[in-house]
């Protein structure tokens, strides 16, 4: 069974990333999003496969009007291990309401308000800060996660030390070059290449940072296959672990689907909203699917974060290293 399983509640989004194709994206596209008791009965399905691990994505989640009903739903009614990701515009009017909520997942780029505002094209920063001191007042865990690329690699320690005094763990992923399929048409973000940081510069600098800072999420695995050139078939970049996307976690678009092996590159799509979990999960086509992990031709040099992550429980050694080793140096909050 997966055991984390990630809904896209919504393609609407208030801020402006430059690493981010979301607002420029069809309008028709963007709207078709699931009602309340379609995501309901998705969250449903999900408990009944053993899923333990749910988060709500976007978009930004917090524009829709009934997340705190989804989050109670998930949370409370179901008890999965639950968060939500954000950019943390909304958070602090919405933290006070939520029930059930476990962790939130956001970001924070640069060290001060300017900088950060800047890249993101609107003001966050000082709504980030207040929304974790909120949470932190709630036992709501927070997990800060950083995009790193060329122009914030100096700061990542002041970064670092950000979140530690704000009693938060830190991950922090490199800048993706990402080709996303919507609806058979392949989309990417204009020079996002001029983001990129060198990938051993970034790998180093994370090893050295380690050393200093207990709150640093990202782990010498993830470093290690990250820096080798991530995932691929024939000839393999790294040797220590496979994809195992496809097994491990379920992505659900905001439209009602879901896609194998990934949500980046859909070889098979179902509409989950016609069909169950366990029906799809099970399928003869989905298992054969599973069986090729990372050895389709989209998957050369793939390192996207989340797929990594979603991987290492599958090998006792990537698991050792980023739980059992994590919590006992007290990497784990």
């Amino acid at each position: 069974m997966p055991y984390s399983a990630q809904i896209e509640v919504t393609l609407r989004c208030n801020a402006n990333c430059p690493f981010c194709f979301v607002n420029s994206l069809p309008d028709a596209y963007i709207n078709n999003e699931m009602n309340t008791e379609q995501i309901k009965s998705i969250i449903d399905q999900l408990d009944e496969l053993g899923v333990t691990t749910l988060s709500l994505t976007g978009g930004e989640p917090t524009l829709r009007k009934d997340l705190k009903e989804l989050v109670y739903y998930m949370g409370v009614e179901h008890n999965f291990i639950n968060g939500i990701t954000s950019n943390g515009l909304l958070l602090p009017k919405l933290i006070p309401k939520f029930e059930g909520l476990d962790f939130i997942l956001t970001s924070i780029d640069y060290p001060t308000a300017e900088m950060h505002d800047r890249f993101r094209g609107i003001k966050l920063f000082d709504k980030v800060i207040e929304a974790i001191n909120l949470a932190n007042k709630k036992n709501i865990k927070v997990i800060i996660s950083t995009v790193v690329m060329k122009g914030n690699l100096g700061f990542l320690e002041d970064i670092c030390e950000l979140a530690e005094n704000l009693d938060c763990s830190i991950e922090l992923y490199p800048c993706e070059d990402i080709l996303w399929n919507v609806s058979d048409q392949i989309l990417k973000v204009e020079n996002v290449q001029e983001l990129i940081p060198n990938l051993s510069q970034w790998a180093n600098k994370i090893r050295d940072l380690r050393t200093k800072f207990r709150n640093i999420l990202t782990d010498p695995i993830s470093l290690y296959i990250i820096e080798n050139g991530g995932f691929g078939g024939t000839p393999y970049y790294q040797d220590i672990l496979r994809c195992n996307v496809a097994k491990n976690y379920m992505f659900i678009r905001h439209d009602g689907f879901i896609e194998f092996p990934c949500k980046l590159h859909p070889a098979k799509r179902f509409n989950v909203l016609n069909h169950s979990f366990s029906e799809i999960y099970k399928s003869k086509e989905v298992r054969d699917i599973m069986k090729l992990h990372d050895d389709y031709d989209f998957c050369k040099g793939c390192r996207l974060g989340c797929a990594v992550v979603s991987s290492l429980p599958s090998s006792w050694y990537a698991l050792y290293s980023k739980y059992v080793r994590g919590f006992f140096s007290g990497n784990l909050r």
